[in-house]
């Protein structure tokens, strides 16, 4: 396998995409919302004044609530083109709070539908099963929501949050389109049904191309090398497995599994800390953070690796011009800082680059000589380190923020490490007056 660097959309592009998607989903939403004016069902027609308009307004609002349930599987489909135009952590935050709209619209439905009937209870009859598939929707909605909103004070483990989660994302999304086509006559015939049968078809094919191999963006890698890097991350080494070509950005992630008895088979998102301009192997540097990441050290050498990859925008290569950066990270976060500055100490990348990285402390550092090593090559290279749970140690303060970045011209910002930190980082950039536009930030929020 040939592992170069990868092409990319220039920011006119993406922006130009996302808005030819927003405005496809102005248009679907003006077609939802136009059904229940255009083919009125028996219920809406033979109604008036205030319990028609309560009627139809459900009506609305279970057509907005089943837009964004589709709209739901595609943003996180893991589609080529769609993560291109946004980072996957930027898709998986609208998806989370896309989540929560579809919960509380998915409430209102029936309370706005059954109001105007003064139906407090549903009839546990045959004749009702439509909408007794549309209640265990909703409670299903709600039982999703829940979870992830609070999968840790529950006390879920990842892993089984996430099969549960995907499991029920496609019983959901079943459960959706027969409710649609069978508990209104609206849906009976005509063009509304080969509305709703097209959008089911167009679910199916997404949830095909996303779950069976050979539609995914999958390459199969040998596990080389495994080392400790410092005392809370892991470093794994892999080689290609086969002559087919790996292309990927410096600062992208890919989904990395094991199919081994030594760790569990499910896939988890890691950043590529090594350069796409080192043709012979990937890198990854994996923090000691959960369940999963604990036993990385325990992958022996020629173990088989699976990468689902690359994804992400987080990358100096995405920028539109070759202004100073500065990399902020905290702890592992460092490894897509890392990588960038890998591609451009080999590609003579001369831009003036400033470093911060926080660890908590120095037996938590790893690859030192690699950067010094970097910076004796490039003297434009400035790094800081900071040591939070040391004696005297001190947080990084946005005076020393500031004494670290006041000789650079519009700066080009790059943000990772512990949500706490970024945030707490985030308002020190506004305070120094670097405008929000050029603070990239990459955090999951699963």
């Amino acid at each position: 396998m040939t592992i170069k660097t990868a092409t990319f959309w220039s920011r006119n592009t993406r922006l130009s995409t996302a808005a030819g998607c927003v405005a496809v989903l102005i248009l679907l939403f003006c077609g939802a919302f136009a059904i229940p004016f255009v083919y009125e069902s028996f219920s809406i027609k033979y109604k008036f004044g205030l319990h028609k308009a309560l009627l139809r307004s459900g009506k609305l609002v279970g057509m907005a609530a089943a837009l964004l349930l589709v709209a739901q599987l595609l943003l996180v489909a893991r589609i080529t083109w769609v993560n291109r135009m946004a980072g996957m952590d930027r898709l998986i935050a609208v998806h989370k709070y896309n989540g929560i709209a579809i919960a509380l619209l998915a409430l209102m439905h029936p309370l706005l539908v059954f109001g105007p009937e003064e139906i407090t209870t549903l009839p546990l009859e045959f004749k009702f099963w439509p909408e007794i598939v549309g209640a265990g929707l909703l409670m299903g909605l709600f039982y999703m929501t829940t979870a992830a909103l609070f999968k840790k004070a529950l006390g879920l483990p990842f892993h089984l949050w996430m099969r549960a989660h995907k499991i029920g994302g496609c019983a959901v999304l079943l459960a959706l389109f027969v409710h649609l086509l069978f508990s209104s006559e609206t849906f009976e015939g005509g063009l509304p049904r080969v509305v709703g049968i097209a959008f089911s078809v167009l679910c199916l094919v997404v949830l095909i191309s996303r779950h069976a191999p050979p539609f995914r963006n999958l390459s199969t890698w040998i596990v080389t090398d495994v080392t400790p890097a410092g005392n809370r991350a892991t470093r794994i080494r892999l080689t290609p497995d086969n002559k087919e070509t790996f292309t990927y950005l410096p600062g992208q992630f890919a989904f990395l599994s094991f199919p081994s008895s030594v760790v569990s088979s499910e896939a988890h998102p890691f950043t590529i800390a090594s350069s796409p301009a080192t043709p012979t192997a990937l890198e990854f540097i994996i923090g000691k953070g959960g369940d999963w990441t604990r036993y990385m050290d325990r992958i022996q050498q020629g173990a088989p690796a699976v990468l689902d990859g690359p994804y992400g925008s987080f990358s100096h290569l995405m920028l539109d011009d070759d202004a100073p950066l500065v990399l902020i990270a905290g702890g592992v976060g460092i490894t897509p800082m890392l990588s960038m500055m890998r591609h451009m100490d080999a590609t003579d990348d001369g831009r003036k680059v400033i470093l911060v990285w926080s660890n908590r402390s120095h037996e938590a550092l790893f690859s030192a000589d690699e950067l010094i090593r970097m910076k004796m090559n490039h003297p434009s290279l400035s790094v800081h380190l900071h040591f939070t749970d040391e004696p005297g140690a001190e947080q990084l303060t946005t005076q020393q923020l500031h004494h670290f970045i006041e000789d650079l011209t519009s700066p080009q910002v790059f943000l990772c490490g512990p949500p706490p930190m970024m945030t707490a980082v985030k308002g020190m950039l506004r305070e120094i007056g670097i405008h929000r536009h050029r603070v990239h930030t990459e955090t999951f929020g699963f």
